[in-house]
């Protein structure tokens, strides 16, 4: 968009985080979860687990029940903006203390693997959801309409020396080629996605389903 804040090539997120009229949106759980801004400033704390709080609160207050609230779009906007933020390369852990009860310590990952992680299962959710949306359309709309953003933040860790920010890279790219609005980029990632359905990876049936949106033949991959 014209009025974008460039930040090396991007939308600058502290300037994204300043200028969004915060009181004007919110989450799931206003009463109950920190405020939309606060999440999304400890997401680059310099505390790992207040990184990993941080991440763990954009999924329970931001998506919570497959829901897009109004302030989901906008926070949206601003994790694609960092995955750039050396600090999103802090080993986190989101796992609630019941949970490490229940399930035992959770092992360390990169929080940008995280966040892109958050991003690729929200664009899963909100593709289904079209025309029946759990919550209000526009907040759904608001968040599909950031998919040519997504693609320019996620698109240099598609080839990244981690593999598990190589894997969720592509947890968002192939959703996001599903998207009539990406239609024009689908030839660059033809080979991508076809590697995918074809290997035994994470995102075998995912890619599986962006090749069969297409309109291509997948029987075989079947």
């Amino acid at each position: 968009m014209s009025d974008e804040v460039e930040y090396d090539g991007r939308v600058d997120p502290g300037a994204l985080l300043l200028r969004t009229d915060w009181n004007a949106v919110e989450h799931c759980c206003p009463d109950v979860a920190p405020e939309t801004p606060v999440i999304l400033r400890e997401l680059l704390d310099d505390d790992p687990r207040v990184q990993g709080y941080a991440l763990r609160c954009l999924a329970e207050a931001l998506t919570r029940g497959n829901v897009f609230y109004t302030a989901t779009a906008p926070a949206a906007r601003y994790v694609a903006a960092v995955l750039g933020d050396p600090r999103t390369l802090a080993q986190v852990t989101d796992r609630s203390e019941y949970e490490v009860y229940d399930l035992g310590p959770q092992a360390p990952f990169p929080l940008r693997a995280g966040l892109m992680t958050w991003l690729g299962e929200s664009l899963v959710d909100a593709i289904a959801q079209q025309g029946r949306p759990y919550g209000d359309e526009e907040d759904l709309d608001a968040f599909l309409d950031l998919a040519p953003e997504f693609h320019t933040a996620v698109q240099p860790f598609l080839t990244a020396g981690s593999p598990v920010i190589r894997e969720a890279a592509l947890g968002v790219l192939l959703p996001l080629l599903r998207l009539p609005a990406l239609a024009d980029r689908r030839p660059g990632h033809r080979d991508l996605v076809l590697a995918a359905a074809l290997g035994d990876g994470p995102h075998r049936w995912r890619a599986v389903d962006t090749l069969s949106s297409w309109g291509e033949d997948v029987s075989a991959l079947l």
